[in-house]
């Protein structure tokens, strides 16, 4: 068994936040924060189907973390709490998600609403975000 994980980015995102400064904690509450996901070029098939009004899970690396602690304060909190607890971009693997609604894809951009990311963030991944799960047949 491999100790290592290693993911490479499948694009980057643009938006307006060039430090954690500013940034929103979650997307979903902030609909006014505007991003694009730029495609690498090899990856752009992968897009065929996301269409305006769709919400997305995108998937990415918090890439300017540095460092973490096990038990930190929440800024919105006031008591120590366990790090997975948290939405904190300084974790022991540095991976983030967040729930955006698409506005526009053209060639290998999709620009969306409910950005809470730092301009340049990789992107390891995204799915179609589903409100209500599927019956996947389990026994």
């Amino acid at each position: 068994m491999s100790d290592q994980i290693v993911f490479n980015p499948i694009g980057f995102v643009r938006t307006r936040f060039d430090s954690r400064k500013g940034v929103p904690s979650q997307g979903q509450v902030a609909q006014e924060s505007l991003g694009t996901i730029e495609m690498k070029e090899e990856f752009v098939k992968g897009i065929e189907g996301i269409s305006p009004g769709d919400q997305i899970t995108v998937v990415f690396n918090f890439h300017q973390s540095e460092g973490y602690d096990l038990s930190i304060v929440p800024c919105q909190g006031t008591e120590a709490t366990g790090v997975f607890n948290t939405r904190s971009p300084d974790r022991p693997n540095g991976v983030g998600i967040t729930v955006v609604t698409v506005s526009h894809v053209e060639g290998r951009r999709i620009d969306f609403a409910g950005a809470d990311m730092i301009d340049g963030t990789p992107i390891i991944d995204m799915k179609p975000y589903l409100r209500k799960p599927m019956a996947i047949g389990l026994k």
